[in-house]
């Protein structure tokens, strides 16, 4: 009787540790973007930071991107939605150089979003690729109407992105 109580104790022990062991959620890219853009809208700029991948968290700092979407908040307001377009998405020119060298080409995945901001609409690139079990975020850009593309913003962005020393 004493040993079946020692394992039941030790069973419920095993299970306990096991369920208490937390494990990063791994979410496919579709996921990935869509959390970004939701912490955008929350002004979580930190967790939307927290999706970049190794190399784009290497070029670009927190600061600077909390910066930039501070620049782009009083220029453009709030984030109010987004949704996925079917724009033809190919490389864009500096992409390459923020994708892991083990990445397919297969495995990146490429999205334009529509982002409505309070009084602003412009497209985001995302550029996600496998990184420890779950999609990062490996680079992005904005673009569209000129209207909306001020000084500030693009001195902002420009900065994110120049090579150090440039």
């Amino acid at each position: 009787m004493k040993k079946l109580t020692w394992v039941m104790m030790a069973a419920v022990f095993f299970v306990t540790g096991c369920a208490s062991v937390q494990e990063k959620p791994s979410r496919n890219p579709d996921q990935t973007a869509q959390v970004f853009f939701n912490d955008l809208q929350r002004s979580d700029y930190a967790a939307a930071y927290g999706l970049f991948g190794k190399g784009l968290s290497q070029r670009v700092s927190y600061g600077q991107f909390d910066q930039f979407m501070q620049t782009i908040r009083q220029e453009w307001g709030r984030v109010e939605f987004n949704e996925t377009e079917l724009y033809p998405f190919h490389q864009r020119m500096g992409e390459a150089d923020f994708i892991p060298l083990h990445v397919t080409p297969r495995q990146v995945k490429r999205y334009t979003f529509d982002v409505k901001f309070e009084d602003a609409q412009m497209n985001f690139d995302l550029t996600l690729a496998p990184e420890d079990g779950t999609y990062k975020i490996v680079w992005f850009s904005i673009w569209g109407s000129s209207i909306y593309m001020t000084p500030k913003i693009q001195q902002k962005l420009d900065q994110l992105f120049s090579k150090p020393g440039a």
